[in-house]
């Protein structure tokens, strides 16, 4: 819990410092650099070695933010995280601000469940719905989870839609032996 109050901290505080146009290049360059934190060992040694001076992370950082043409703003960033030895804390870091970032668009994440993968024309069709139940546009994740046995459920932050027909047979039966 500690590490994610802190990773948006950091967040909310780059993206503040942007545009809309910059943060949206400034998401896709996080994100990638998480993936490669988590994937490079190379990479994850020399951001988190104690061994190498803070001046070498602070470089590399800096130098990939500058590679990737990022604004003045970032390689600033890179400075902070490193000086406080943060630089293990990225990956979060770039999550928190995509959601940040969405939030600040006004873009909701929604998560909708189904019992089989939904054609693109069902898809576009609950995209549409979710967006006139938010008010908001979605950035919708498609989830199959095989023991639903039909419908859907939609998790929209911490409320949940819960059409499924489980759920729906489950309300019938109880309306049945109430009577």
């Amino acid at each position: 819990m500690r590490d994610r109050k802190l990773a948006t901290r950091y967040a909310r505080a780059l993206l503040a410092t942007l545009d809309a146009g910059q943060a949206q290049n400034v998401d896709a360059f996080l994100a990638a650099l998480s993936q490669a934190i988590t994937t490079s060992r190379d990479l994850r040694d020399v951001l988190l070695n104690p061994g190498i001076p803070r001046a070498a992370r602070t470089a590399v950082l800096v130098a990939l933010a500058k590679q990737h043409d990022m604004p003045a703003e970032v390689g600033s960033f890179m400075r902070v995280v490193v000086a406080h030895g943060r630089a293990g804390n990225l990956p979060e870091i770039a999550t928190a601000f995509g959601e940040a970032r969405e939030e600040a668009a006004g873009i909701v994440p929604v998560e909708l469940q189904t019992a089989a993968p939904l054609p693109q024309d069902l898809q576009n069709r609950a995209r549409s719905i979710l967006e006139k139940l938010t008010g908001k546009q979605v950035r919708l994740r498609f989830r199959v989870d095989p023991s639903r046995l039909g419908g859907a459920v939609a998790k929209i932050g911490s409320k949940v839609y819960d059409g499924s027909l489980r759920t729906q047979l489950d309300i019938l039966r109880r309306r049945m032996t109430a009577e």
